[in-house]
């Protein structure tokens, strides 16, 4: 495919949710429309909205899921298992799963993609953002995108204002983190929902990602300054030529202070 490229990621841990109740379950502890949405990501917040995991699903058939956690720990698991109540429903590890990021020019049809494991897919600056989860024997239907490196990966990421979620953004909620695109807000009630719901109808979202760059180095969780003001925190970071680039979670009050595209720090 022209215009097309892909980065090797790392390896991810697999699971299984079967059960009578697998798919009502899920659908009632993440923000997506699981019955509906058959494959995508998804968030598990908390009842304060707070962020414990994402997770790339796919719903094989009415009693069976698969799924990969963002964090790769068992946060997320052990939370899930506090709900499961009298629900028919049984996590199980099933192996593991290489993780590859393609960007491309041009949409990709979702019949090319279901033929692998898991996917999901994010769209910003015309560029379309994919995330498969393969066995080793997929990769080779792979072999005729351009390889790129991890900092051409990064940077390509920052251009559109993706963020690659991970432990140090626990407490944010996902409205801030630009994750709006897999959160279903006409569906039935999950766990955080009525919070989520009402940042989004009173707009009372107080942050928001933003590019930037810096001549200076930062890393990330580093605090974003700016007239002697702490306005927000470096999310990720990557060198590029002489300056720094990256995303960083800003207080919205305070994001009318720049006109351009990069806030320069």
């Amino acid at each position: 495919m022209d215009n097309s490229s892909i980065f090797f990621d790392r390896t991810y841990t697999f699971f299984s949710m079967v059960g009578d109740d697998a798919i009502s379950f899920l659908d009632r502890m993440t923000t997506n429309n699981i019955a509906s949405i058959k494959s995508s990501k998804t968030v598990i917040t908390n009842n304060k909205a707070s962020i414990i995991d994402l997770l790339t699903y796919r719903v094989l058939d009415e009693k069976k899921i698969i799924f990969v956690s963002e964090t790769e720990s068992n946060r997320s698991i052990d939370y899930m298992k506090k709900y499961f109540l009298i629900d028919d429903v049984e996590i199980n590890h099933l192996g593991e799963l290489k993780k590859l990021v393609i960007f491309s020019g041009e949409e990709i049809s979702n019949k090319s993609l279901e033929k692998f494991s898991l996917y999901n897919s994010y769209e910003n600056k015309d560029l379309f953002r994919y995330e498969l989860f393969v066995e080793d024997r997929e990769i080779e239907k792979l072999n005729d995108f351009k390889k790129i490196s991890s900092v051409e990966k990064n940077l390509l990421d920052i251009r559109m204002k993706y963020v690659n979620f991970n432990e140090s953004m626990l407490k944010a909620n996902p409205l801030e983190l630009g994750f709006g695109n897999i959160i279903s807000f006409d569906k039935g009630c999950y766990v955080g929902q009525e919070v989520i719901a009402r940042l989004q109808n009173y707009k009372k979202v107080s942050r928001e990602v933003l590019p930037f760059n810096s001549k200076s180095e930062l890393r990330p969780n580093s605090k974003i300054i700016f007239k002697s003001k702490n306005i927000g925190n470096v999310l990720s970071v990557q060198k590029n030529s002489d300056e720094f680039l990256g995303l960083c979670l800003v207080k919205k009050r305070f994001s009318n202070l720049f006109d351009d595209e990069f806030i320069k720090i």
